[in-house]
């Protein structure tokens, strides 16, 4: 991964070594649609994935190593809660989309990789999977963070199945400085949004946009 272009995705994988090269692939793919865009009103600039040109361009993809299986959203209204409980909810969506069962140890480390990232938004934001927006009223402020979860299919040894996510975690914060030094009892009113899409892949994918 080269400092000029990032992967701009988190990963949690359970890929044996003969597929990770191609879900490395999967998230260069992915990262070709975090679009960096410019608030008219401020100036500022904030990256945010194009799911709308992502999903067009998976179903027109002409190969014979990537399909698409399924997309689903959610959003979880604003309420009080703490870091903790927001991610279980947020991994319990995550966990009934995939069509791989996660064995109760993987939850628990999805938890703890999700509950991590967002109560250390200052140093995880270096790694570009993470972008503070602001909303229009200033009042409130959200980070979204981007991750792919992979796992094998296993009756398919060749093949994988892949969660492109995105999780916009809200909450009642003026600026990004008041999201820092959370812990994961730490109680705001939260919102998210969730949007995930499965992929089923086989090893020999590569990035279109690339070839």
């Amino acid at each position: 991964m080269s400092a000029q272009n990032p992967i701009k995705f988190d990963a949690f994988s359970k890929l044996p070594h003969a597929l990770v090269p191609a879900g490395i692939e999967v998230s260069k793919y992915a990262r070709d649609y975090v679009k960096l865009e410019t608030d008219k009103d401020t100036k500022q600039g904030t990256r945010r994935f194009d799911w709308t040109s992502f999903k067009a361009s998976v179903v027109g993809y002409e190969g014979d190593y990537l399909a698409f299986n399924k997309f689903k959203g959610i959003v979880i209204d604003p309420n009080e809660s703490t870091v903790q409980i927001m991610v279980e909810r947020i991994v319990k969506f995550l966990f009934d989309v995939f069509s791989v069962p996660m064995q109760e140890g993987d939850i628990r480390a999805l938890i703890s990789t999700i509950v991590a990232t967002f109560i250390n938004v200052k140093e995880k934001s270096s790694n570009r999977f993470l972008d503070f927006n602001n909303s229009d009223d200033g009042h409130d402020s959200s980070w979204e963070y981007r991750i792919q979860l992979a796992f094998p299919i296993p009756d398919k040894p060749d093949h994988f199945y892949s969660l492109v996510t995105t999780i916009k975690l809200g909450a009642d914060a003026s600026n990004a400085s008041e999201w820092w030094g959370l812990v994961p009892s730490s109680s705001k009113i939260f919102s998210a949004t969730i949007d995930a899409m499965e992929l089923i892949v086989m090893k020999s994918f590569q990035n279109p946009e690339q070839i």
